[in-house]
Order: structure tokens, then sequence, then C-alpha cells
């Protein structure tokens, strides 16, 4: 099975339990405005551009067969021209322009995962994105390989899927870490796209089940950083499982460069919400019955 991928980050210490080798798969049926990793959104691969890193040359320009690039006073691209042949690519002296991501065999992808299993150290693998539930019949084999093999596993997701399906991933995860970002249904269609019910209806299959599972909510300015929001996410997960791991991301702005680099406007303002606003929100956590409040 192939799969597309855009990224594999060692030694990660965030993404499951211990030292973790991490891949990051492209697509996802949530469109938030605020993903951190946009090159992760679309499941096509597309040209990234590294404007500091332009020496121009010019080269790129003449190398586009569809006339796309304007390597002008700064390095501009046509994405409605562009056919992502890489031809750009291939003649850039600088490294200032690259494709977002490539496909990848699974054997091959479980090979890169493992070449740091002695380092592990109560660690394993991750498997994130984008969303593991777009691509799932290569994220499955991965996960399987990797089981055969002695990893522990887990994947990052926001259980946007079939209960079916979700059902296969249970003999072969160790860890599920999900996003709940809003707990409103029309909030989440209204700015994610879809309805929340599947997602719910996922959690709560996967807490019926005995599975491990970490709940992460995104505080993102201007969208889901609310005291209703995040009171009625933890009214319901208390209700669901009051001893629910349940934690809580601060915004980072950092991504904005990763728009930028794919002609893509940022939509959420202002950086990372102060101590005093973060211990706001975990009073609430706990004003709510949660019990089992996560803290970096």
């Amino acid at each position: 099975m192939r799969g597309t991928i855009f990224e594999l980050k060692r030694f990660a210490v965030h993404d499951g339990p211990g030292i973790r080798s991490t891949l990051f798969v492209k697509g996802c049926p949530l469109h938030c405005p605020w993903c951190q990793n946009p090159e992760g959104m679309r499941r096509a691969v597309e040209l990234w551009r590294a404007q500091s890193d332009c020496v121009g040359c010019g080269g790129c320009a003449a190398a586009c067969p569809e006339g796309a690039i304007d390597a002008g006073n700064a390095l501009r691209i046509d994405r409605s021209r562009c056919t992502r042949c890489g031809r750009c690519v291939e003649l850039c002296p600088a490294a200032a322009l690259s494709m977002d991501g490539r496909e990848i065999e699974a054997r091959e992808a479980v090979e890169l995962l493992l070449r740091d299993l002695p380092f592990y150290e109560g660690g394993g693998v991750t498997l994130s994105g984008g969303e593991v539930f777009a691509q799932w019949e290569f994220c499955l084999e991965v996960l399987q390989l990797c089981r055969e093999r002695g990893a522990d596993t887990a994947i990052e997701s926001c259980l946007y899927t079939d209960e079916e399906i979700l059902r296969g991933f249970l003999p072969v995860v160790n860890h599920f870490i999900m996003d709940i970002k809003y707990l409103d249904p029309q909030e989440h269609r209204q700015v994610l796209g879809v309805d929340n019910a599947p997602i719910l209806r996922n959690f709560e299959y996967l807490v019926s089940s005995g599975a491990d599972v970490l709940v992460r909510t995104p505080l993102i300015p201007g969208y889901t950083a609310s005291e209703a929001n995040i009171r009625a996410i933890a009214r319901y997960l208390a209700g669901v499982k009051p001893d629910i791991r349940y934690e809580l991301l601060n915004f980072n702005p950092l991504c904005r460069s990763k728009y930028a680099a794919l002609d893509r406007d940022y939509p959420v303002e202002g950086g990372a919400l102060r101590a005093e606003e973060m211990d706001a929100f975990y009073a609430i956590l706990r004003s709510e019955g949660i019990r089992n409040i996560v803290r970096e």
C-alpha cells in the first residue's frame, strides 16, 4: 500500500509517551482555519516556496513549462497554472523550491520509523497529519507492521471516520490522541466544515472499549479559546469519563511562515495565551469535574 506523507519527525516528545518517531500523512476532512500543518490539509503534493532562500537566479522561471513562475524582485507562483511537475525544484540551486510531500510504500515508511527503535526508551511510533483516517488503509498497514516488530504505537487524530474503520485500528494502536475542538455541532460545521457527531460517537466508542485515550483542545484566539466552548467540552468529557486525560494546547503562531510558503493567508491574529489566561481555562476544567488535567 502506498501513501502520501509530508514529514518524519524523529525524537519527538509531545506525540505520545516517551521518545517517538512521528510520521505525518497528507489529507484531512476538516478545514481548521488555524491548522498548524497546512501542508497536510490537502492530499495532493504541492509546491513549497521559501522566499528567504531564493538567490534570484531566475532558473525556476526559465524551467517552468507553464510559465507559472515570476522570478522578478520576489519569487511568485501562479498556483492556478502550476502542474507540480517538479522541474523548478530540480533546477533550484538554493533549495528555495520544494515539494511538500511524497508517496511512499508502507514497508518503507516502517523501516524509516523503526530506524531509531533502540532509542525509544518507553516511546514508540506515532502517526499524525493531516489526518490518519484520510489515508486509513495505508496507516493501518504501517501500524500493523510496526506492532509486528514490537513497537509501541499511537495515532493523533480528529476521529472523523466510520466506526467500522476505527474498530480495525483498536488491535494495533496503543494510544489514541484525539482533538475535540468544538462541542456545539453548528459551530463545528460552520468553522470546520463537518459535523462533530461521528467524532463524539467514536470517542465514546473508544472509552467503552477501554482504549487509552488523551483528549486535546487547541486554544485558538477568536475560535476555540472561549469560556463557553471549553466549559461545554469539559462538561461533556466529565459526563462520559471524569478521569479522562484532557490537555489544553496553547496557540502557536509560528505556523504563519508555512502559509506564506504555500501562498495562503493565515486568519488567526495575536500570539500565544498568557499564563494567567491558561490558568483561567484550567480552572474551568476543574470546576466542571475534570480530574486528570495534562499540563506541559
